[in-house]
């Protein structure tokens, strides 16, 4: 019952309290100095490039074709948001099966144990780049947010946990998207600092070649990072598993938090039958069904359902509808 309460709590602060971004600089729009070279992303203000010092910060503000946006060596990508991004290698260089590049950064205030948090990030794949040298011909899966009280002294001696509090599971093979991650994630510690990395070794990443022209030679999986999020508000976070604009159209839910019944609103009567599910903050299917007499109004039945917080997804005739975080309390 005291999760509950907890839970309950952070969604009246969304009615009441404007979302808080624990993480500051969140989609590295803000920085000390206009990069012109790879391997700078401390030049995004109040953050560290940790273990190789070798993590990459993209702005617009740069107009070569090194570390600008779009088009930089290490791929072409529009930031998901604002003017820019970083980038990382998310596997081990040959010969080298230590090798990550992480950044990371204090937090705006520590976690509180035992209080749930919403977690999210946008990720996206490099290669194609404008120099063979630095564009990859590689993904992997892996990459995510850890949580720490204070860094590691010796990332090479840390390295590999197999572990993270939020990561993609799947290898990213569309260059043309960005794939946001979220989830909910509850700590045990006061922690106050954030790194995003892949924590997991390459034999667990699926390392997967992605280009098979011959023009990329970066022997490492790369991969863009924008708007990092964590709050304790479980609903200001990015929701579910997929690749952005993946759905324009839109439905509204209520109530939230929803006990025994979960509403859901239409702005135009659905296409045919309407497929929806209901998936858990670790990717699985919690509640999945269909309505073939759906208009503009869906009553779900959500009592079976444990507190948490879930993602729902949406389907007709016409394609899916943009996903929607929704936190669902045991009466």
């Amino acid at each position: 019952m005291k999760r509950s309460w907890s839970i309950i709590v952070a969604c009246v602060f969304t009615i009441t309290g404007e979302a808080q971004n624990l993480v500051p600089n969140g989609s590295f729009e803000d920085y000390t100095q206009c990069p012109e070279f790879f391997g700078y992303a401390q030049y995004a203000t109040g953050w560290l490039n940790l273990h190789t010092s070798s993590a990459d910060y993209f702005n617009r503000c740069q107009e070569n074709l090194i570390v600008g946006v779009p088009f930089n060596n290490f791929g072409y990508q529009e930031p998901a948001e604002g003017n820019s991004y970083v980038g990382m290698a998310t596997t081990a260089v040959a010969g080298v099966p230590w090798y990550r590049e992480i950044v990371g950064v204090e937090l705006t205030e520590p976690l509180q144990p035992s209080v749930p948090i919403c977690l999210s990030f946008q990720t996206a794949m490099g290669g194609f780049g404008s120099w063979p040298g630095n564009s990859t011909f590689y993904s992997s899966k892996g990459l995510g947010l850890k949580f720490f009280m204070d860094f590691p002294a010796d990332w090479q001696s840390y390295l590999y946990p197999n572990s993270a509090a939020l990561h993609i599971d799947v290898v990213p093979t569309d260059t043309a998207a960005w794939y946001y991650v979220s989830g909910m994630y509850t700590p045990d510690s006061a922690y106050r600092y954030l790194a995003v990395g892949n924590f997991f070794a390459d034999s667990l990443s699926e390392i997967t070649l992605i280009d098979s022209t011959g023009f990329g030679s970066a022997d490492v999986a790369y991969a863009f990072v924008d708007d990092v999020r964590a709050s304790f508000d479980l609903s200001y976070c990015t929701t579910g598993v997929g690749m952005m604009g993946f759905a324009s159209r839109a439905a509204q839910v209520y109530p939230t938090p929803c006990e025994e019944t979960l509403n859901v609103a239409f702005e135009h009567p659905i296409s045919g039958v309407l497929h929806y599910r209901l998936v858990d903050a670790c990717g699985r299917v919690a509640l999945a069904g269909s309505s073939p007499s759906v208009s503009t109004r869906l009553a779900i039945t959500t009592a079976a359902l444990h507190t948490g917080l879930f993602c729902l997804q949406l389907t007709d005739g016409n394609g899916p509808y943009r996903a929607i975080q929704v936190v669902h309390v045991t009466p």
